[in-house]
């Protein structure tokens, strides 16, 4: 009797932990859905069967007929791969990483070279993003919530889909930190917050009636009055969009810079601004001036 029970317990795990993975899995394919779309109607396109071969003519495709810059290359890459592990059972081996590897040095010749820099947003002074945020420093509720929602953004330098998913939970103010949830690196990560910040937080708390586990962005009439619910990170751009002017990774990227132009080494930004790769910090984030390289020759 005990080996049923505990066969169909084992059975009910079993069932539910497949079932979890199915929706991580559709997720994913969810994700990359455009991606493989495009790779698809090439195919269509040109009579081809959905096979790596395919892949590799469309991959050259990209580079030399349609000039995708290198991030836009990648990103189609890690789609259509998924897609053909995943959805029709599809074997990689090492001779198709080293083929793929081989078209993306392309990117490395004359002729591709300015495909390959990364264009993203640019950053602005700190002190002048401040300036723009502070004119929310009024005692309306919908300009208290703003005010924190954006120096949050600021001094975390976190993504939009980390802002999204913050919870008042997560912070922990007597410390001056917050807890982050990383969805790209799907782990949680710590961050330090600025005096200010946290004052505004508080402020932003009390006014709105927030409770541990209501989404700290969350959903706002125009009068301020919070809806604890987790809105899209389309949502959250436009949003910053209209408050400041500009894009929320353009806080990232500010952050990231100010922090430079302060001191602070790579490993210090990289811990703030939760990047794994320090490489990544350099090559997308900080612009050295020559006056930078002048001061160590």
């Amino acid at each position: 009797m005990e080996e049923t029970l505990f066969s169909l317990q084992q059975y009910k795990m079993t069932k539910q932990k497949d079932e979890t993975l199915q929706k991580i899995q559709k997720q994913k394919l969810a994700q990359y859905q455009s991606d493989f779309k495009q790779f698809r109607v090439f195919c269509d396109e040109h009579l081809l069967k959905l096979d790596f071969e395919s892949l590799e003519l469309y991959l050259h495709h990209l580079i030399t007929q349609q000039q995708v810059r290198l991030s836009t290359f990648n990103r189609r890459l890690a789609g259509v791969k998924y897609w053909l592990v995943h959805e029709y059972g599809f074997q990689f081996v090492s001779e198709h990483d080293m083929s793929i590897k081989l078209l993306r040095s392309l990117y490395n010749q004359e002729e591709y070279l300015r495909l390959k820099p990364m264009r993203g947003k640019r950053a602005e002074k700190q002190s002048d993003v401040l300036r723009l945020i502070d004119r929310y420093d009024t005692d309306k509720k919908s300009d208290i919530r703003k005010r924190a929602i954006c120096l949050v953004n600021l001094i975390t330098a976190n993504r939009p889909s980390e802002m999204v998913r913050l919870k008042v939970s997560d912070f922990d103010l007597e410390n001056r930190t917050v807890q982050i949830m990383m969805v790209k690196q799907g782990e949680m990560k710590e961050k330090r917050l600025t005096l200010e910040c946290v004052q505004a937080i508080r402020k932003y708390i009390a006014t709105c009636e927030l409770l541990p586990e209501d989404y700290f962005v969350g959903a706002a009439d125009k009068w301020g009055n919070h809806t604890s619910r987790q809105i899209s990170e389309v949502s959250y751009n436009q949003a910053i969009q209209s408050w400041l002017g500009f894009a929320p990774y353009t806080f990232r990227k500010t952050q990231i810079t100010a922090m430079y132009q302060k001191g602070a080494d790579i490993p210090t930004i990289a811990k703030q601004s939760g990047h794994k790769s320090h490489q990544t910090i350099m090559e997308h984030y900080i612009k050295l001036e020559s006056d930078d390289v002048d001061n160590y020759l």
